[in-house]
This record gives C-alpha cells, sequence and structure tokens, in this order.
C-alpha cells in the first residue's frame, strides 16, 4: 500500500499555520517522507524557505549532467571545486574533489545530504566539506536546494542552506547509459553506469555502480593559460631559477642581495618579495589544466515494509577516486633541498665557479665587493626550474593521490498513536 510523502520546508510562521490547521501542502503520492529543511510539513517551493526540486525528468532533459555540472548550473551556486583544483589553495589536500557552495559563504557553511542523512566529509580535505564528486551519479532520482539557511535544524554547517540528493524510489528494471564527450588537446572524458531496481509487495531493493574518467589537459594545450606576471601573477613563484644570492665572504655578507641579471631574458620576472629583489618564477607550463582522474561509484540500497507503521530502510556506499599523475613544479622547494625541505641559504657557490663570477659582474658589483666575495648563498632558489628537469617525463615532480569512503546507514522509522517516530 502506498503511502503519503510531503516535502518539507518551513518557519515559525509555518508553525504557527501548522498548529492552526491552516498549513498548505501539495501531496505527492509516494512512499515515504524525506525532510529536507525543516520538520515542518508544508510544500518545498511555496514555503517560507522555498525548496528548488530538480527531479529525474529534469536531470534527464539536462543530458544527465555530472554532480558539478549540476551545481554549477544553480544560480544561488558560489564558487566550487571540481574542474581543476591544481590552483587552487583551497583545494590543498583534495585534488579531485567537488564541493557545494551555496550563496558563496563556503562549502563548511552548506551541508550537503543523502536521503536526508548527512554524508561523509571529504577525507583529507583541508576545508572539510563533503566531496560530491564521490556521490552515486547513477542512483539520484532527485536533488532538492533549500535556497535559505537551516542552522536551527540542522547547525551551523547549514548556515548557507542544504543539498539533499535523493536516490530513487520504486525503481524496477536496469538503466544503463554511457557517453562521451570530446575534448580538443585531452583524450577526452567518458563515464558509464548501471541501475538495477527490484519493486514488491512489502518492499524494494536498488543498486547502481558509476564510473567516470576525465582525461589529463595540460596547460600547454591552451594558449591563455599561460600569461605574463602582470597580467596573472597567480601561477608564478617568489622561488625560482635563476636565484637571487648573496654575496659573502664565508658567513659575512660584503654586498645585499642580488637579483640574477638574466631573469627576464629566461622567462622569468624580475620582481620584490618584501623588498628582497627576486625572479619569479613561472610553473604553469610543467603543470595540467586537469588531471587524469578516475572515479568510481558503487551504491546499495534495500526497503522493507513490517507493516503500515513499520519501515526498515538500510543503504550502503563505496566510492574511490584515483588520480595517478599530479603534476608539480620541479626542485619544489619546500620537499626538496640537500639538507631537507627548505628555499633560503641551503645552497652555496664559491666564486671559483664561473658562473658565480658572472653572475657578480653582470649584477654591477664593484671590483672591490667582487674581491672581498669568495661565495654567494643562493636563495629564493630551485634548482631545477626554468629548464625543468630532465630525469623526469614531465619536467616537474609528479604525485598520486586516492580517497576513498564507505558508508552505511540505516534507518528503522514508524508511528505510534498517530505520533511518527524514526531511529
Amino acid at each position: 500500500m502506498l503511502k503519503s510523502r510531503y516535502f518539507y520546508s518551513g518557519s515559525i510562521m509555518a508553525v504557527a499555520m501548522a498548529m492552526g490547521g491552516h498549513a498548505m501542502a501539495q501531496q505527492a503520492t509516494v512512499e515515504e517522507v524525506v525532510v529536507t529543511g525543516s520538520f515542518i510539513r508544508g510544500t518545498p517551493e511555496d514555503a517560507a524557505l522555498p525548496v528548488d526540486v530538480i527531479g529525474a525528468e529534469e536531470l534527464s532533459k539536462r543530458g544527465s549532467p555530472t554532480t558539478i555540472d549540476l551545481i554549477k548550473s544553480l544560480p544561488i551556486s558560489g564558487p566550487v571545486l571540481g574542474d581543476s583544483n591544481q590552483f587552487s589553495t583551497t583545494a590543498q589536500g583534495q585534488v579531485g574533489a567537488g564541493t557545494i557552495n551555496l550563496r558563496g559563504l563556503g562549502s563548511l557553511r552548506t551541508l550537503v545530504l543523502l536521503n536526508g542523512r548527512r554524508t561523509t566529509a571529504s577525507p583529507g580535505a583541508g576545508s572539510g566539506g563533503v566531496d560530491t564528486n564521490l556521490m552515486p551519479a547513477a542512483a539520484i532520482g532527485r536533488v532538492e536546494v533549500l535556497k535559505d539557511g537551516a542552522a536551527a535544524t540542522y547547525g551551523s554547517d547549514a548556515i548557507a542552506g542544504v543539498v539533499n540528493f535523493i536516490t530513487r524510489k520504486n525503481f524496477e528494471g536496469l538503466d544503463v547509459a554511457a557517453d562521451y564527450r570530446f575534448v580538443d588537446g585531452s583524450d577526452g572524458d567518458y563515464s558509464a553506469s548501471a541501475v538495477y531496481g527490484w519493486v514488491g509487495e512489502n518492499g524494494n531493493i536498488l543498486l547502481s555502480a558509476g564510473y567516470q574518467h576525465r582525461s589529463e589537459l595540460r596547460t600547454t594545450e591552451r594558449d591563455w593559460a599561460n600569461q605574463p606576471y602582470l597580467t596573472n601573477p597567480s601561477g608564478y613563484s617568489v622561488l625560482g631559477q635563476p636565484p637571487s644570492f648573496l654575496p659573502r665572504n664565508g658567513l659575512t655578507p660584503t654586498a645585499g642581495v642580488q637579483r640574477d641579471a638574466n631573469c627576464s631574458a629566461v622567462g622569468g620576472f624580475a620582481g620584490l618579495s618584501g623588498t628582497t629583489p627576486a625572479c619569479y618564477f613561472t610553473y604553469v607550463p610543467f603543470d595540467n589544466l586537469i588531471e587524469d582522474e578516475d572515479r568510481f561509484q558503487i551504491y546499495a540500497e534495500a526497503n522493507m515494509d513490517f507493516a503500515d507503521n513499520l519501515r526498515l530502510h538500510v543503504e550502503g556506499l563505496y566510492a574511490k577516486t584515483d588520480i595517478p599523475n599530479i603534476l608539480f613544479s620541479p626542485s619544489y622547494p619546500p620537499t626538496s633541498g640537500p639538507n631537507g625541505p627548505g628555499s633560503v641559504g641551503v645552497f652555496t657557490a664559491p666564486v671559483t665557479n664561473p658562473g658565480v663570477l658572472t653572475a657578480l659582474q653582470q649584477a654591477g658589483l664593484s671590483p672591490g665587493v667582487i674581491g672581498a666575495t669568495n661565495n654567494v648563498s643562493l636563495t629564493l632558489f630551485r634548482a631545477l626550474g626554468a629548464g625543468g628537469n630532465p630525469a623526469e617525463n614531465y619536467g616537474g615532480q609528479v604525485g598520486s593521490r586516492t580517497y576513498d569512503i564507505y558508508r552505511v546507514s540505516a534507518s528503522l522509522s514508524g508511528e505510534i498513536g498517530g505520533i511518527g517516530w524514526d531511529t
């Protein structure tokens, strides 16, 4: 027997109306109640706190978009992770993750639910947000977006709003899908998914599996990616090659820090780090715009009605994101150096090195200073910069990331004497 289902969203006014018996509701004949934003019965789109509902039909009309594409299409959504995380400081520790940022208040203030329950935070995420790329996209039947704060109901992580991913209900049969996206300069992106559903007299089962692949896209494939420092300084590091250097006699400076005269000639930008002369180094040509990524999701759900007023729900999710080749700039100083990580004063070159003598002369130092100098301390320096590391295929360092999530949720709900309960 089918039960009534209501979408929820409310306020103090809605409470008063409900208590007075005048609450307006639009009823749909579905199997269970899912709450988004409030515990007060009402309608999602007409209540004081409106909820946008993006159903399966609309998702199909949009071409079954990826989670990140769906989120970006929301007018209320602010900047999100998910397209390219390499150059975002907020993405450090969660490369390959996707986030939700309602009203631009940040992912920490946007609550993400799966079937009305909190879901697992992104593993290793510096922001602590939920990685939406690990959601079981193939199993999602609709998405409800509460566009206003719900901190009174959920806590401070719902100040910006709530996004509730709800799996397919009463789905029967087998649904298989695949797609390919051509991307100029890469091998393209492709995905595949399968969903199986069974509905019996007193319960149902839903099984789904999904796979998505994003191909590597190098920065060198896009002319706009590598811009001069004064146009876009975000792809430049103060730690460069050629380095700045401090002329010394033993450990005693004989002059101030000098910038190598050939900085601009090898593609650097002659600038200052505070008051210290520096040769800014562009690491953009060594990096990717999009990393090579593989994502897997397996989801299973079972529902059983033991009686008209007693229902068991169990769901399990396993998801994985694998990024086998993350590119980094060559000889990254925070992770490399002859005495361990560092960038200031860890390299020293004697004046007997012809390059040192040339650098001193090109810096315009007087013969007296040059004569008193027997070594230079290299600072703000990476040993292999402009030319890259010939020992690496890409010229820079290569790393990897793998994220796994396991999630199990179960609930038993019913009604006693007209009062609903849920554990």
